[in-house]
Parts: C-alpha cells; sequence; structure tokens
C-alpha cells in the first residue's frame, strides 16, 4: 500500500495515544487497503480483539482521518519459524501462530495458577509422553500458559514441531480435507509430523460422530507414540456431556489442572506488571484500588490499565487515584450487590449453613451462632435498622440487640472467634466497595492455588 498512508494513520495514533501504548499495538502493525477500506493485519485474534474493544474510536477517527471510509481487521499470514502448519492441496490452510507475549517470563504467577504454571514449566521441560488438560474461566491465562509451553519449546529445540489449534480450526481444517479428498495427507501432516500438539477450546469440539472419531484417533497415535498434548477448555472433562465417552476418556488421559481467578495480591502484581509494560509506575494507592476493585479475568484488569494510562495522557495529568475511580465507575456494573444478601451468603459459606437454616426458627447451637454473626454484620455494615433486620429473621429487635452483644462479648474473649469475624468483614468489605480503615486486601487466599486430578 502507499506508504504514506500508512504514516498518516500511525502518525494520527501516536499522537493521541501514550507512547508506551502506540509502541507496543500499533507500531508493530501492517497495512492494506481493500476495497477503499484499511485492513489491519494483527498476529492473532487475541491482538484484534483487544484494538476492538479498547481503541476502536482511534482507528476510526485516523482511518477517517485519512480519506477512507471504514477499516477491518486481517490475521497476517507471518509464523514462526519451525512452527508447524497444516497446508494440504487444493486449499492451502496456514496454521495458527503463537503470540510471542506469551512466555513464562510475562506470566503473573500467584496463588490462583501456581500449580498450572509449575506443571506448564515441566511439561516443556519435559515433553515426552506428558498430557495436560488445563481449565479456566474466560480471560484467566489458560491460552497465555498452553502457547507459553510452545514457544518455550521452540526456542529449546529447533527440530521440534509444535501443532497449534483451536477445536473449531481442528474441525474446519478436517471438513476440508475430506471434502478436498485429502484426508490420508492431512492425518499424515497432524499425526506424524507434530511433536506437541496444543489444542485450545475443546470445549467446542462438535457433537459429530465423525469429527469426534478422528480426534480420538489422532490422540490415540499421540498417546502410542508419547507425544505432548496440551488441551485447554472452559470446563472440565467430565463436564463435556456432548462428547462421547470415549473421547472424553482421552481427554482426562492425563493431569487436569483448573486455573482460579486471580486473588487480591496476584492482581496487584498483574497491574504493576502491567503498567511497567506500558512503561508506567503506578502509585501504589492506585494499584490497591484497582486490584480490590477489578475482580474479574486479567483480559479486564489489561484494559482497565491501558485506559488509566490513555485517560491521564488525554487529560494530560499524572495517574492518580481520581482518575482510577472515574475508571473503575465507568467499566463495572453500575450496581453492586445487595448488601444484606451479601452477608447472608457470606455467613453461610463460612459457617456451612443453608439460608433456610440461618433464616429459621431452630435454636441449634450451630445455626443461632452463624444467626448472630449474621445480625451482627447486617447491623454494623448496612443501613438496617434492628427491628428490619429482626424482620428478616423473625425475630424482635430485642433479640438482634442481644445477638449483636452476644458476638461482641465473644469477639473480646476468644480470639479465634474474631480473627474469623474479621476475616468475613474484610471480604465483606472488598465484595462492597466500602471505602472503610480496614486493609484493602484480604488477610488469606480468597481462592485455592488450583486443582488437579488424573
Amino acid at each position: 500500500m502507499d506508504h504514506s498512508v500508512s504514516e498518516k494513520i500511525k502518525g494520527f495514533l501516536k499522537d493521541r495515544l501514550p507512547e508506551a501504548t502506540f509502541r507496543v499495538w500499533f507500531e508493530p502493525l501492517k497495512l492494506e487497503i481493500r476495497e477503499g477500506r484499511i485492513v489491519f493485519l494483527v498476529p492473532n485474534d487475541f491482538t484484534r480483539e483487544w484494538l476492538e474493544e479498547n481503541y476502536r474510536k482511534f482507528l476510526e477517527e485516523a482511518v477517517h482521518q485519512a480519506g477512507f471510509r471504514g477499516f477491518s481487521f486481517a490475521l497476517s499470514q507471518e509464523e514462526i519459524p519451525s512452527q508447524l502448519s497444516l497446508p494440504y492441496d487444493p486449499v492451502r490452510v496456514l496454521g495458527r501462530g503463537l503470540s510471542r507475549r506469551f512466555t513464562f517470563e510475562e506470566f503473573v504467577v500467584g496463588d490462583c495458577n501456581r500449580l498450572a504454571y509449575r506443571v506448564c514449566r515441566h511439561l516443556a521441560e519435559n515433553p515426552r509422553g506428558q498430557v495436560l488438560y488445563l481449565t479456566a474461566g474466560s480471560g484467566l491465562g489458560k491460552s497465555h500458559l498452553s502457547q507459553a509451553v510452545g514457544n518455550d519449546l521452540l526456542s529449546r529445540n529447533r527440530d521440534i514441531r509444535v501443532c497449534y489449534l483451536t477445536a473449531r480450526d481442528f474441525t474446519g481444517r478436517l471438513i476440508k480435507a475430506l471434502k478436498g479428498g485429502q484426508m490420508e495427507d492431512f492425518k499424515e501432516r497432524l499425526w506424524r509430523s507434530c511433536h506437541v500438539l496444543v489444542l485450545e477450546e475443546v470445549h467446542q469440539i462438535p457433537p459429530r460422530e465423525f469429527t469426534q472419531g478422528e480426534l480420538a484417533l489422532a490422540l490415540d497415535y499421540l498417546y502410542e507414540e508419547e507425544r505432548a498434548v496440551v488441551f485447554t477448555s472452559t470446563q472440565r472433562p467430565h463436564e463435556l456431556g456432548h462428547l462421547d465417552p470415549a473421547l472424553r476418556s482421552r481427554l482426562a488421559a492425563g493431569m487436569v489442572v483448573r486455573i482460579n481467578p486471580p486473588d487480591y495480591e496476584t492482581r496487584k502484581n498483574i497491574i504493576r506488571r502491567k503498567a511497567r509494560k506500558q512503561g508506567r509506575d503506578f502509585p501504589e494507592e492506585v494499584v490497591e484500588y484497582l486490584a480490590r476493585h477489578l475482580r474479574g479475568d486479567i483480559r479486564q484488569i489489561e484494559s482497565a490499565v491501558v485506559g488509566l494510562i490513555a485517560r491521564a495522557g488525554i487529560l494530560r495529568e499524572e495517574i492518580n487515584l481520581s482518575l482510577a475511580r472515574e475508571l473503575v465507575a465507568e467499566i463495572l456494573p453500575p450496581q453492586g450487590p445487595d448488601p444484606a444478601s451479601l452477608v447472608i451468603e457470606l455467613v453461610c459459606k463460612n459457617f456451612r449453613v443453608s439460608p433456610e437454616e440461618l433464616l429459621s426458627r431452630s435454636r441449634k447451637k450451630r445455626i443461632s451462632e452463624p444467626r448472630q454473626v449474621a445480625m451482627f454484620l447486617l447491623r454494623k455494615h448496612t443501613d438496617s435498622s434492628l427491628a428490619a433486620i429482626g424482620h428478616r429473621f423473625q425475630r424482635d429487635h430485642a433479640t438482634v440487640l442481644h445477638a449483636i452483644r452476644s458476638v461482641e462479648k465473644k469477639m473480646a474473649s476468644s480470639d479465634r472467634f474474631r480473627y474469623q469475624i474479621e476475616y468475613l468483614e474484610r471480604e465483606l468489605a472488598e465484595r462492597l466497595d466500602l471505602e472503610k480503615n480496614l486493609p484493602e486486601g484480604p488477610s488469606g487466599p480468597e481462592e485455592t492455588a488450583g486443582e488437579t486430578s488424573s
């Protein structure tokens, strides 16, 4: 394309975005002109989604200013050397590229993902015969780790060949091979040329007998040849009810590891790391504020970091707590959880009683004690009156007052009980985003380091 057009668009973006943001996301992009529209060539779907979600308005303005009516994205056809692609005639299909950003060094390790991280590193160092199934919600790092395995293996051994596919890629290639009469060529390339298979999003394998059968045959061969296989999914193998039991069994043939949402300390580390990648150091009060409020997936945290830097750049202000508050108010849902319902939920979870038991007339100690704790927390952390609390528990206000005094007395005489109440208060404060003089983070891990089975 005309080099001046690319320079004009990138110059527009460079003038309006922080330097680090432009350098990381826009400077490497190549542009093409197709049918009067600008096409941005991106290395992978993650980059496309990130630019679409966070910078669409900037791109629209840049393209319009350059005299074009619109833009779109297309995947670049550049691949990492030595990575296996699955070409076959008459149609050449490019393999999916590994993102160079997804390395073990760039992965932020915490209690929520430490087990998965260590297992992946072990697999990369000793791939022979290893089978791993990573399961996690969207945006929690399973694709980062699976691609880090591939990148690490490629950097260690120039002769190794990594096949990186999604379940939809596998299905699409299989159908094209079948229609093109290239099944034997497809099997030869997938089964025998591949030293390591990384298969993402296996929950999207269709409920078709033929597709599942071919995948099962491929896995049988790879397992027998002691090749390494990494699966990722939002569901564990036994939860994939649409798959044949024999295929589910093959998916669960190795270690199944779950990645949990990032805990408070991990969220702080992610925020610091992402900010430094953009060439910025956030004030600690900003890091803590974002970590308390952004409890979603890692993409949300990354988006907030980039958005805060962009906001500060546009307004020509230093990054501060006020800007962070404005950003969080915009990206989080406008209404938080009902405080009273949340108190009931946390007390039931902590004391292992059901909401029905807590609200019942039972006087058993295992129920009456958490009921008193709930009354204490409702009075202290909500606007509920004694009468309103009593009405919720089918008691009068005098009973509620007695419960509050009982909890206070026990807290004064029992350190263990006091720690339990303080932990509940910290968790409640974080969940409700209360601005009180409580420690910024929880006193214990919010999630376990991971779940594993084999």
